[in-house]
């Protein structure tokens, strides 16, 4: 790799029905967005990546 380079990842998470339930119960929408985030931030910042 070349000086002043480097490596970068680019993750993407899918809920599973998340649109339907969105036209259903946003606040749960919501909820379940705020939960995936608790899930994955301490993972990511172990490794010293930003979100």
């Amino acid at each position: 790799m070349k000086e002043g380079q480097h490596l970068a990842a680019i993750m993407f998470t899918d809920i599973v029905g998340y649109t339907a339930l969105m036209g259903k119960d946003v606040e749960l929408g919501l909820e379940l967005i705020r939960k995936n985030r608790q899930i994955h931030k301490p993972l990511i910042e172990k490794y010293g990546r930003n979100e």
